[in-house]
């Protein structure tokens, strides 16, 4: 069984159906590995609570304020094993909902971001399938994971795939065990050495690591797991744990993960035939922007290994992912360096954020230009040499909202010379001065570049 589509109308910032399409795992890493990208406050965390909202055994209430004011009603729609399944306001203006054709058999365990749990509770332990149906989609947002401890418990009574797990994340194999206090309350106790301390002095990032792995480690092949922003207090290297982690139980089961974080951006995995959406909020209430077959075999051919540029979408270029928008697309890195000198001469300033160290190739434009296109990007210009005149009148016709000039030269430099090659003409002479011939073109081009960026 699988979740192939979730619509959402009338929640939070939902002014208008939203639909987003899951990956579906094939037995390839990260295959089955959905991922949410956008902004802060854009609604990520809007699409988890839907998800989460299936659970639970009663139909939950939708307040005043989280039901979107232009529509007053709720209706969300799961696509499960091929069936609809519907969870939806009484009636409009109304808190209470129904649910019609829910397979409770099937189960979708949410994480939410704030995992921070009290470190001193009571002794109660629930299963899987007792945590998914009792915690449910909260009446408020918290900043407390509830009943977070029924599962520590549970997880004691057999550790080993657990702490196997959480060695695989942290880097370490760590050492703890549930101990109570003289006044009768339980903790966590971790050991360091000879030493101990207690769930009250543990990190964040031990905390949010800790949950991760409690939502994996006794998962099985088939299940759907969302973990919303995975990437909260972890260090960079814990991140790039984690993201393997996920993308290991990607290959059989559905995990939908909300991040901000360009080290759970997998290209691999996008390549196996992991899911990418971006969310954005625009006047008309929430969208999402999901890459079509054809941007992701873009994504495949820019990534699938180029000895001369390998960077081309390394960890930077990957940012593209979380930019609000305004991306401009050269041909190589040179162009990146060197673009912010020309204007500085000129006394200008370049509007918009470079995509990475450049695009690898002219030829490589229309493929970033697919993907931004698919992902919601409305704002994006690229900028070729002179000989490319053929390609920008293409990308022209391809992409017609889209900016694209060729700057007046060969290139951005001036390059000597060589044995098998005669000199380019460049922009700048051999000091990296702009040459006097071009800035009137240069300033030109540049005010057009705003003016593109800066138009609503």
């Amino acid at each position: 069984m699988s979740l192939t589509e979730l619509k959402i109308n009338g929640y939070r910032g939902f002014a208008s159906e939203g639909v987003l399409n899951f990956a579906i795992p094939n037995e390839k890493p990260g295959s089955g590995l959905t991922i949410l990208t956008g902004p802060n406050n854009s609604g990520k965390s809007s699409i988890i609570e839907c998800m989460r909202a299936r659970s639970g055994q009663e139909s939950r209430s939708f307040t005043a304020g989280t039901r979107n004011k232009d529509v007053e009603r709720v209706d969300i729609s799961y696509t499960v094993n091929g069936k609809n399944e519907l969870l939806k306001s009484v009636t409009k203006g109304s808190s209470e909902t129904i649910k019609e054709d829910i397979d409770k058999n099937f189960k979708i365990f949410v994480l939410p971001s704030r995992r921070a749990f009290n470190p001193y509770f009571g002794r109660f332990s629930w299963s899987r399938d007792e945590y998914i149906e009792n915690v449910g989609l909260p009446a408020q947002r918290s900043s407390i994971l509830s009943n977070f401890e029924s599962r520590l418990f549970t997880i004691l009574k057999n550790p080993e795939n657990f702490n196997t797990l959480l060695s695989e994340a942290l880097g370490f194999k760590p050492e703890w065990t549930i101990d109570q206090s003289d006044q009768g309350q339980y903790f966590l106790k971790f050991f360091n050495g000879n030493h101990s301390h207690s769930s009250d002095g543990m990190g964040e990032g031990i905390v949010s690591v800790f949950s991760i792995v409690d939502s994996l480690y006794d998962s099985l092949p088939g299940n759907v797991v969302v973990i919303d922003e995975p990437e909260l207090s972890l260090h960079p290297s814990l991140q790039k744990r984690v993201a393997a982690l996920i993308n290991l139980f990607a290959k059989d089961r559905q995990i939908v993960i909300s991040t901000h974080s360009p080290y759970f951006v997998d290209l691999n995995a996008l390549s196996n035939g992991g899911h990418i959406a971006r969310i954005t909020t625009t006047e008309a209430g929430t969208k999402i922007h999901q890459l079509s077959n054809l941007a992701k075999s873009a994504i495949n051919q820019l990534s699938s290994g180029n000895l001369f540029n390998p960077h081309v979408f390394g960890l930077d270029a990957k940012e593209l992912f979380f930019q609000e928008d305004k991306i401009i697309l050269t041909e190589g890195q040179e162009d990146v360096l060197l673009y912010p000198l020309v204007a500085e001469q000129l006394g200008l300033k370049i509007v918009g954020n470079f995509f990475g160290w450049g695009a690898g190739g002219a030829s490589n434009i229309t493929h970033l230009c697919q993907i931004l296109k698919d992902l919601g990007f409305v704002k994006v210009a690229g900028l070729l040499d002179s000989d490319k005149i053929d390609e920008v009148n293409k990308l022209r016709i391809d992409f017609p909202d889209y900016f694209f000039d060729c700057i007046p030269a060969k290139d951005i430099r001036t390059k000597p010379a060589r044995k098998q090659t005669e000199e380019v003409t460049g922009l700048l002479d051999a000091k990296k001065v702009l040459k006097p011939e071009y800035e009137d073109p240069m300033k030109n081009l540049f005010t057009l570049l705003s003016q593109h960026m800066n138009n609503q």
